[in-house]
């Protein structure tokens, strides 16, 4: 499980970082409006790398189906 957190929230956190330094210095020539376009966009994209995630850890470590409150009291349990 943890190698599927690390796997895909590190490149979530990669998407985020490079399309937010990517358009910082070009802020002043686009404007508001296309920024805020760009903004959502890369937190869209962010969050599609986190569904696929679940999606990965379902398909592969959990035999094809999450439980909520199953994986809530697991967690919860374990230090």
């Amino acid at each position: 499980m943890k190698k599927t957190i690390l796997t895909f929230g590190l490149n979530s956190g990669v998407i985020s970082s490079a399309l937010m330094a990517g358009t910082m210095p070009f802020v002043h020539r686009i404007g508001n409006d296309k920024a805020l376009i760009l903004g959502y966009t890369s937190i869209v994209l962010s969050f599609l790398l986190v569904f696929f995630g679940i999606r990965a850890y379902r398909d592969n470590e959990a035999g094809g189906h999450i439980s909520f409150a199953k994986r809530l009291a697991s967690e919860s349990a374990s230090p």
